[in-house]
């Protein structure tokens, strides 16, 4: 019989940690879905806007593409 109330506790154990363990990664969970979110206002914040420069050609002195001039 001490067997069996031995392993009463040992269950009971497990489920406790198990429920335990369920709520860490519940609150884990949360806490990286608001970090996620404030990651992405503060980066939508600081942007910066793409410039277009249109058309470009390419300078073989340089070796890069430079706008291309308006005659």
């Amino acid at each position: 019989m001490p067997q069996l109330v031995g392993l009463m506790v040992v269950g009971a154990g497990l489920y406790g940690a198990y429920k335990a363990f369920g709520r860490i990664a519940q609150q884990v969970s949360e806490h990286m879905a608001r970090a996620d979110a404030e990651l992405n206002r503060r980066t939508a914040e600081v942007r910066i806007k793409e410039k277009d420069l249109g058309a470009l050609e390419w300078d073989e002195v340089q070796q890069v593409y430079r706008p291309k001039r308006l005659r």
